[in-house]
């Protein structure tokens, strides 16, 4: 005959722990599911439902839904409204410069090309109108010159001079026609060539560079028309160094060059300049 041995209390609580932390997992994984399928977007949980759905669930996504348009149409409000004050504030600015202001103040910076007599007689200029009455500028100019051949007759190699300027311009007014004065420093340099004559009229040529430091005022008319610059003036140039030497290895210093070349720039030395150009 066999026995059966009996459940003990220990075991039935041991199997019934095990089956209630079961049910618990089972309906955390089951929650969790629910909630990390419901969609961020209001709008998105009102499509969700079904149109016929008339549960308060069903009601109550479809009013947030409602609530968040109304929301994105404000928004949209408010920003249409600040771009259209910040255009008209744009706009009376605008108007404001031009009653109140030059052109020069309007359109600060400026590319001109000047022509006309002196050290360099043609050239381009880069100026900038930092204050109301007061102009910056950097201009880089040439001016065709050529050597004397050996017989010391005819044309020979170019000996183009080159300058570098900067200088400032003072305005005597705040119209856009308005008189000035200016100053600068020039720095200039050439190829140079000359017969070095001898007892009997003849001799080698000398070859070589010259280099020269120059001060130089200005006077003159400037009109500025919206984008247009005009002006025309008077340059003086008063040179504070010249020096010359041989195209020699040494690169030795030569009085003969240097007499030459300070004679050639003393003579333009007085100069007539036009310039035009576009300002922004």
């Amino acid at each position: 005959m066999t026995h059966r041995r009996a459940p003990t209390l220990a075991g039935l609580g041991v199997a019934a722990a095990l089956a209630a932390a079961m049910s618990m997992h089972a309906r955390v994984a089951h929650a969790y599911t629910f909630i990390d399928e419901l969609p961020d977007d209001p709008c998105a949980r009102a499509r969700s439902f079904d149109p016929q759905d008339t549960t308060l669930t069903a009601q109550k996504a479809r009013r947030a839904c409602r609530l968040e348009a109304f929301e994105q149409r404000l928004a949209s409000e408010r920003q249409q409204h600040l771009a259209s004050e910040q255009d008209a504030r744009d706009a009376w600015v605008d108007k404001w410069m031009g009653a109140t202001q030059s052109s020069r103040v309007i359109n600060p910076l400026a590319i001109e090309l000047f022509a006309g007599s002196g050290v360099a007689n043609y050239g381009i200029v880069f100026s900038w109108t930092v204050l109301r009455q007061l102009e910056l500028a950097a201009r880089i100019g040439q001016r065709q010159m050529t050597c004397a051949d050996q017989s010391g007759t005819g044309t020979g190699g170019d000996c183009t001079r080159t300058t570098w300027n900067i200088g400032a311009r003072g305005f005597l007014g705040d119209r856009d026609f308005a008189p000035f004065v200016g100053a600068g420093f020039s720095s200039t340099s050439a190829a140079l060539a000359i017969v070095h004559a001898n007892a009997q009229g003849g001799g080698p040529v000398l070859q070589g560079n010259g280099r020269a430091n120059s001060l130089n005022a200005s006077a003159g008319v400037q009109l500025a028309v919206s984008y247009l610059r005009l002006s025309l003036e008077y340059v003086f140039e008063y040179q504070i160094y010249t020096g010359a030497n041989l195209s020699d290895m040494q690169k030795t210093p030569s009085e003969d060059l240097r007499l030459v070349w300070e004679d050639s720039l003393n003579q333009d030395r007085h100069g007539v300049r036009f310039q035009v150009g576009f300002a922004f």
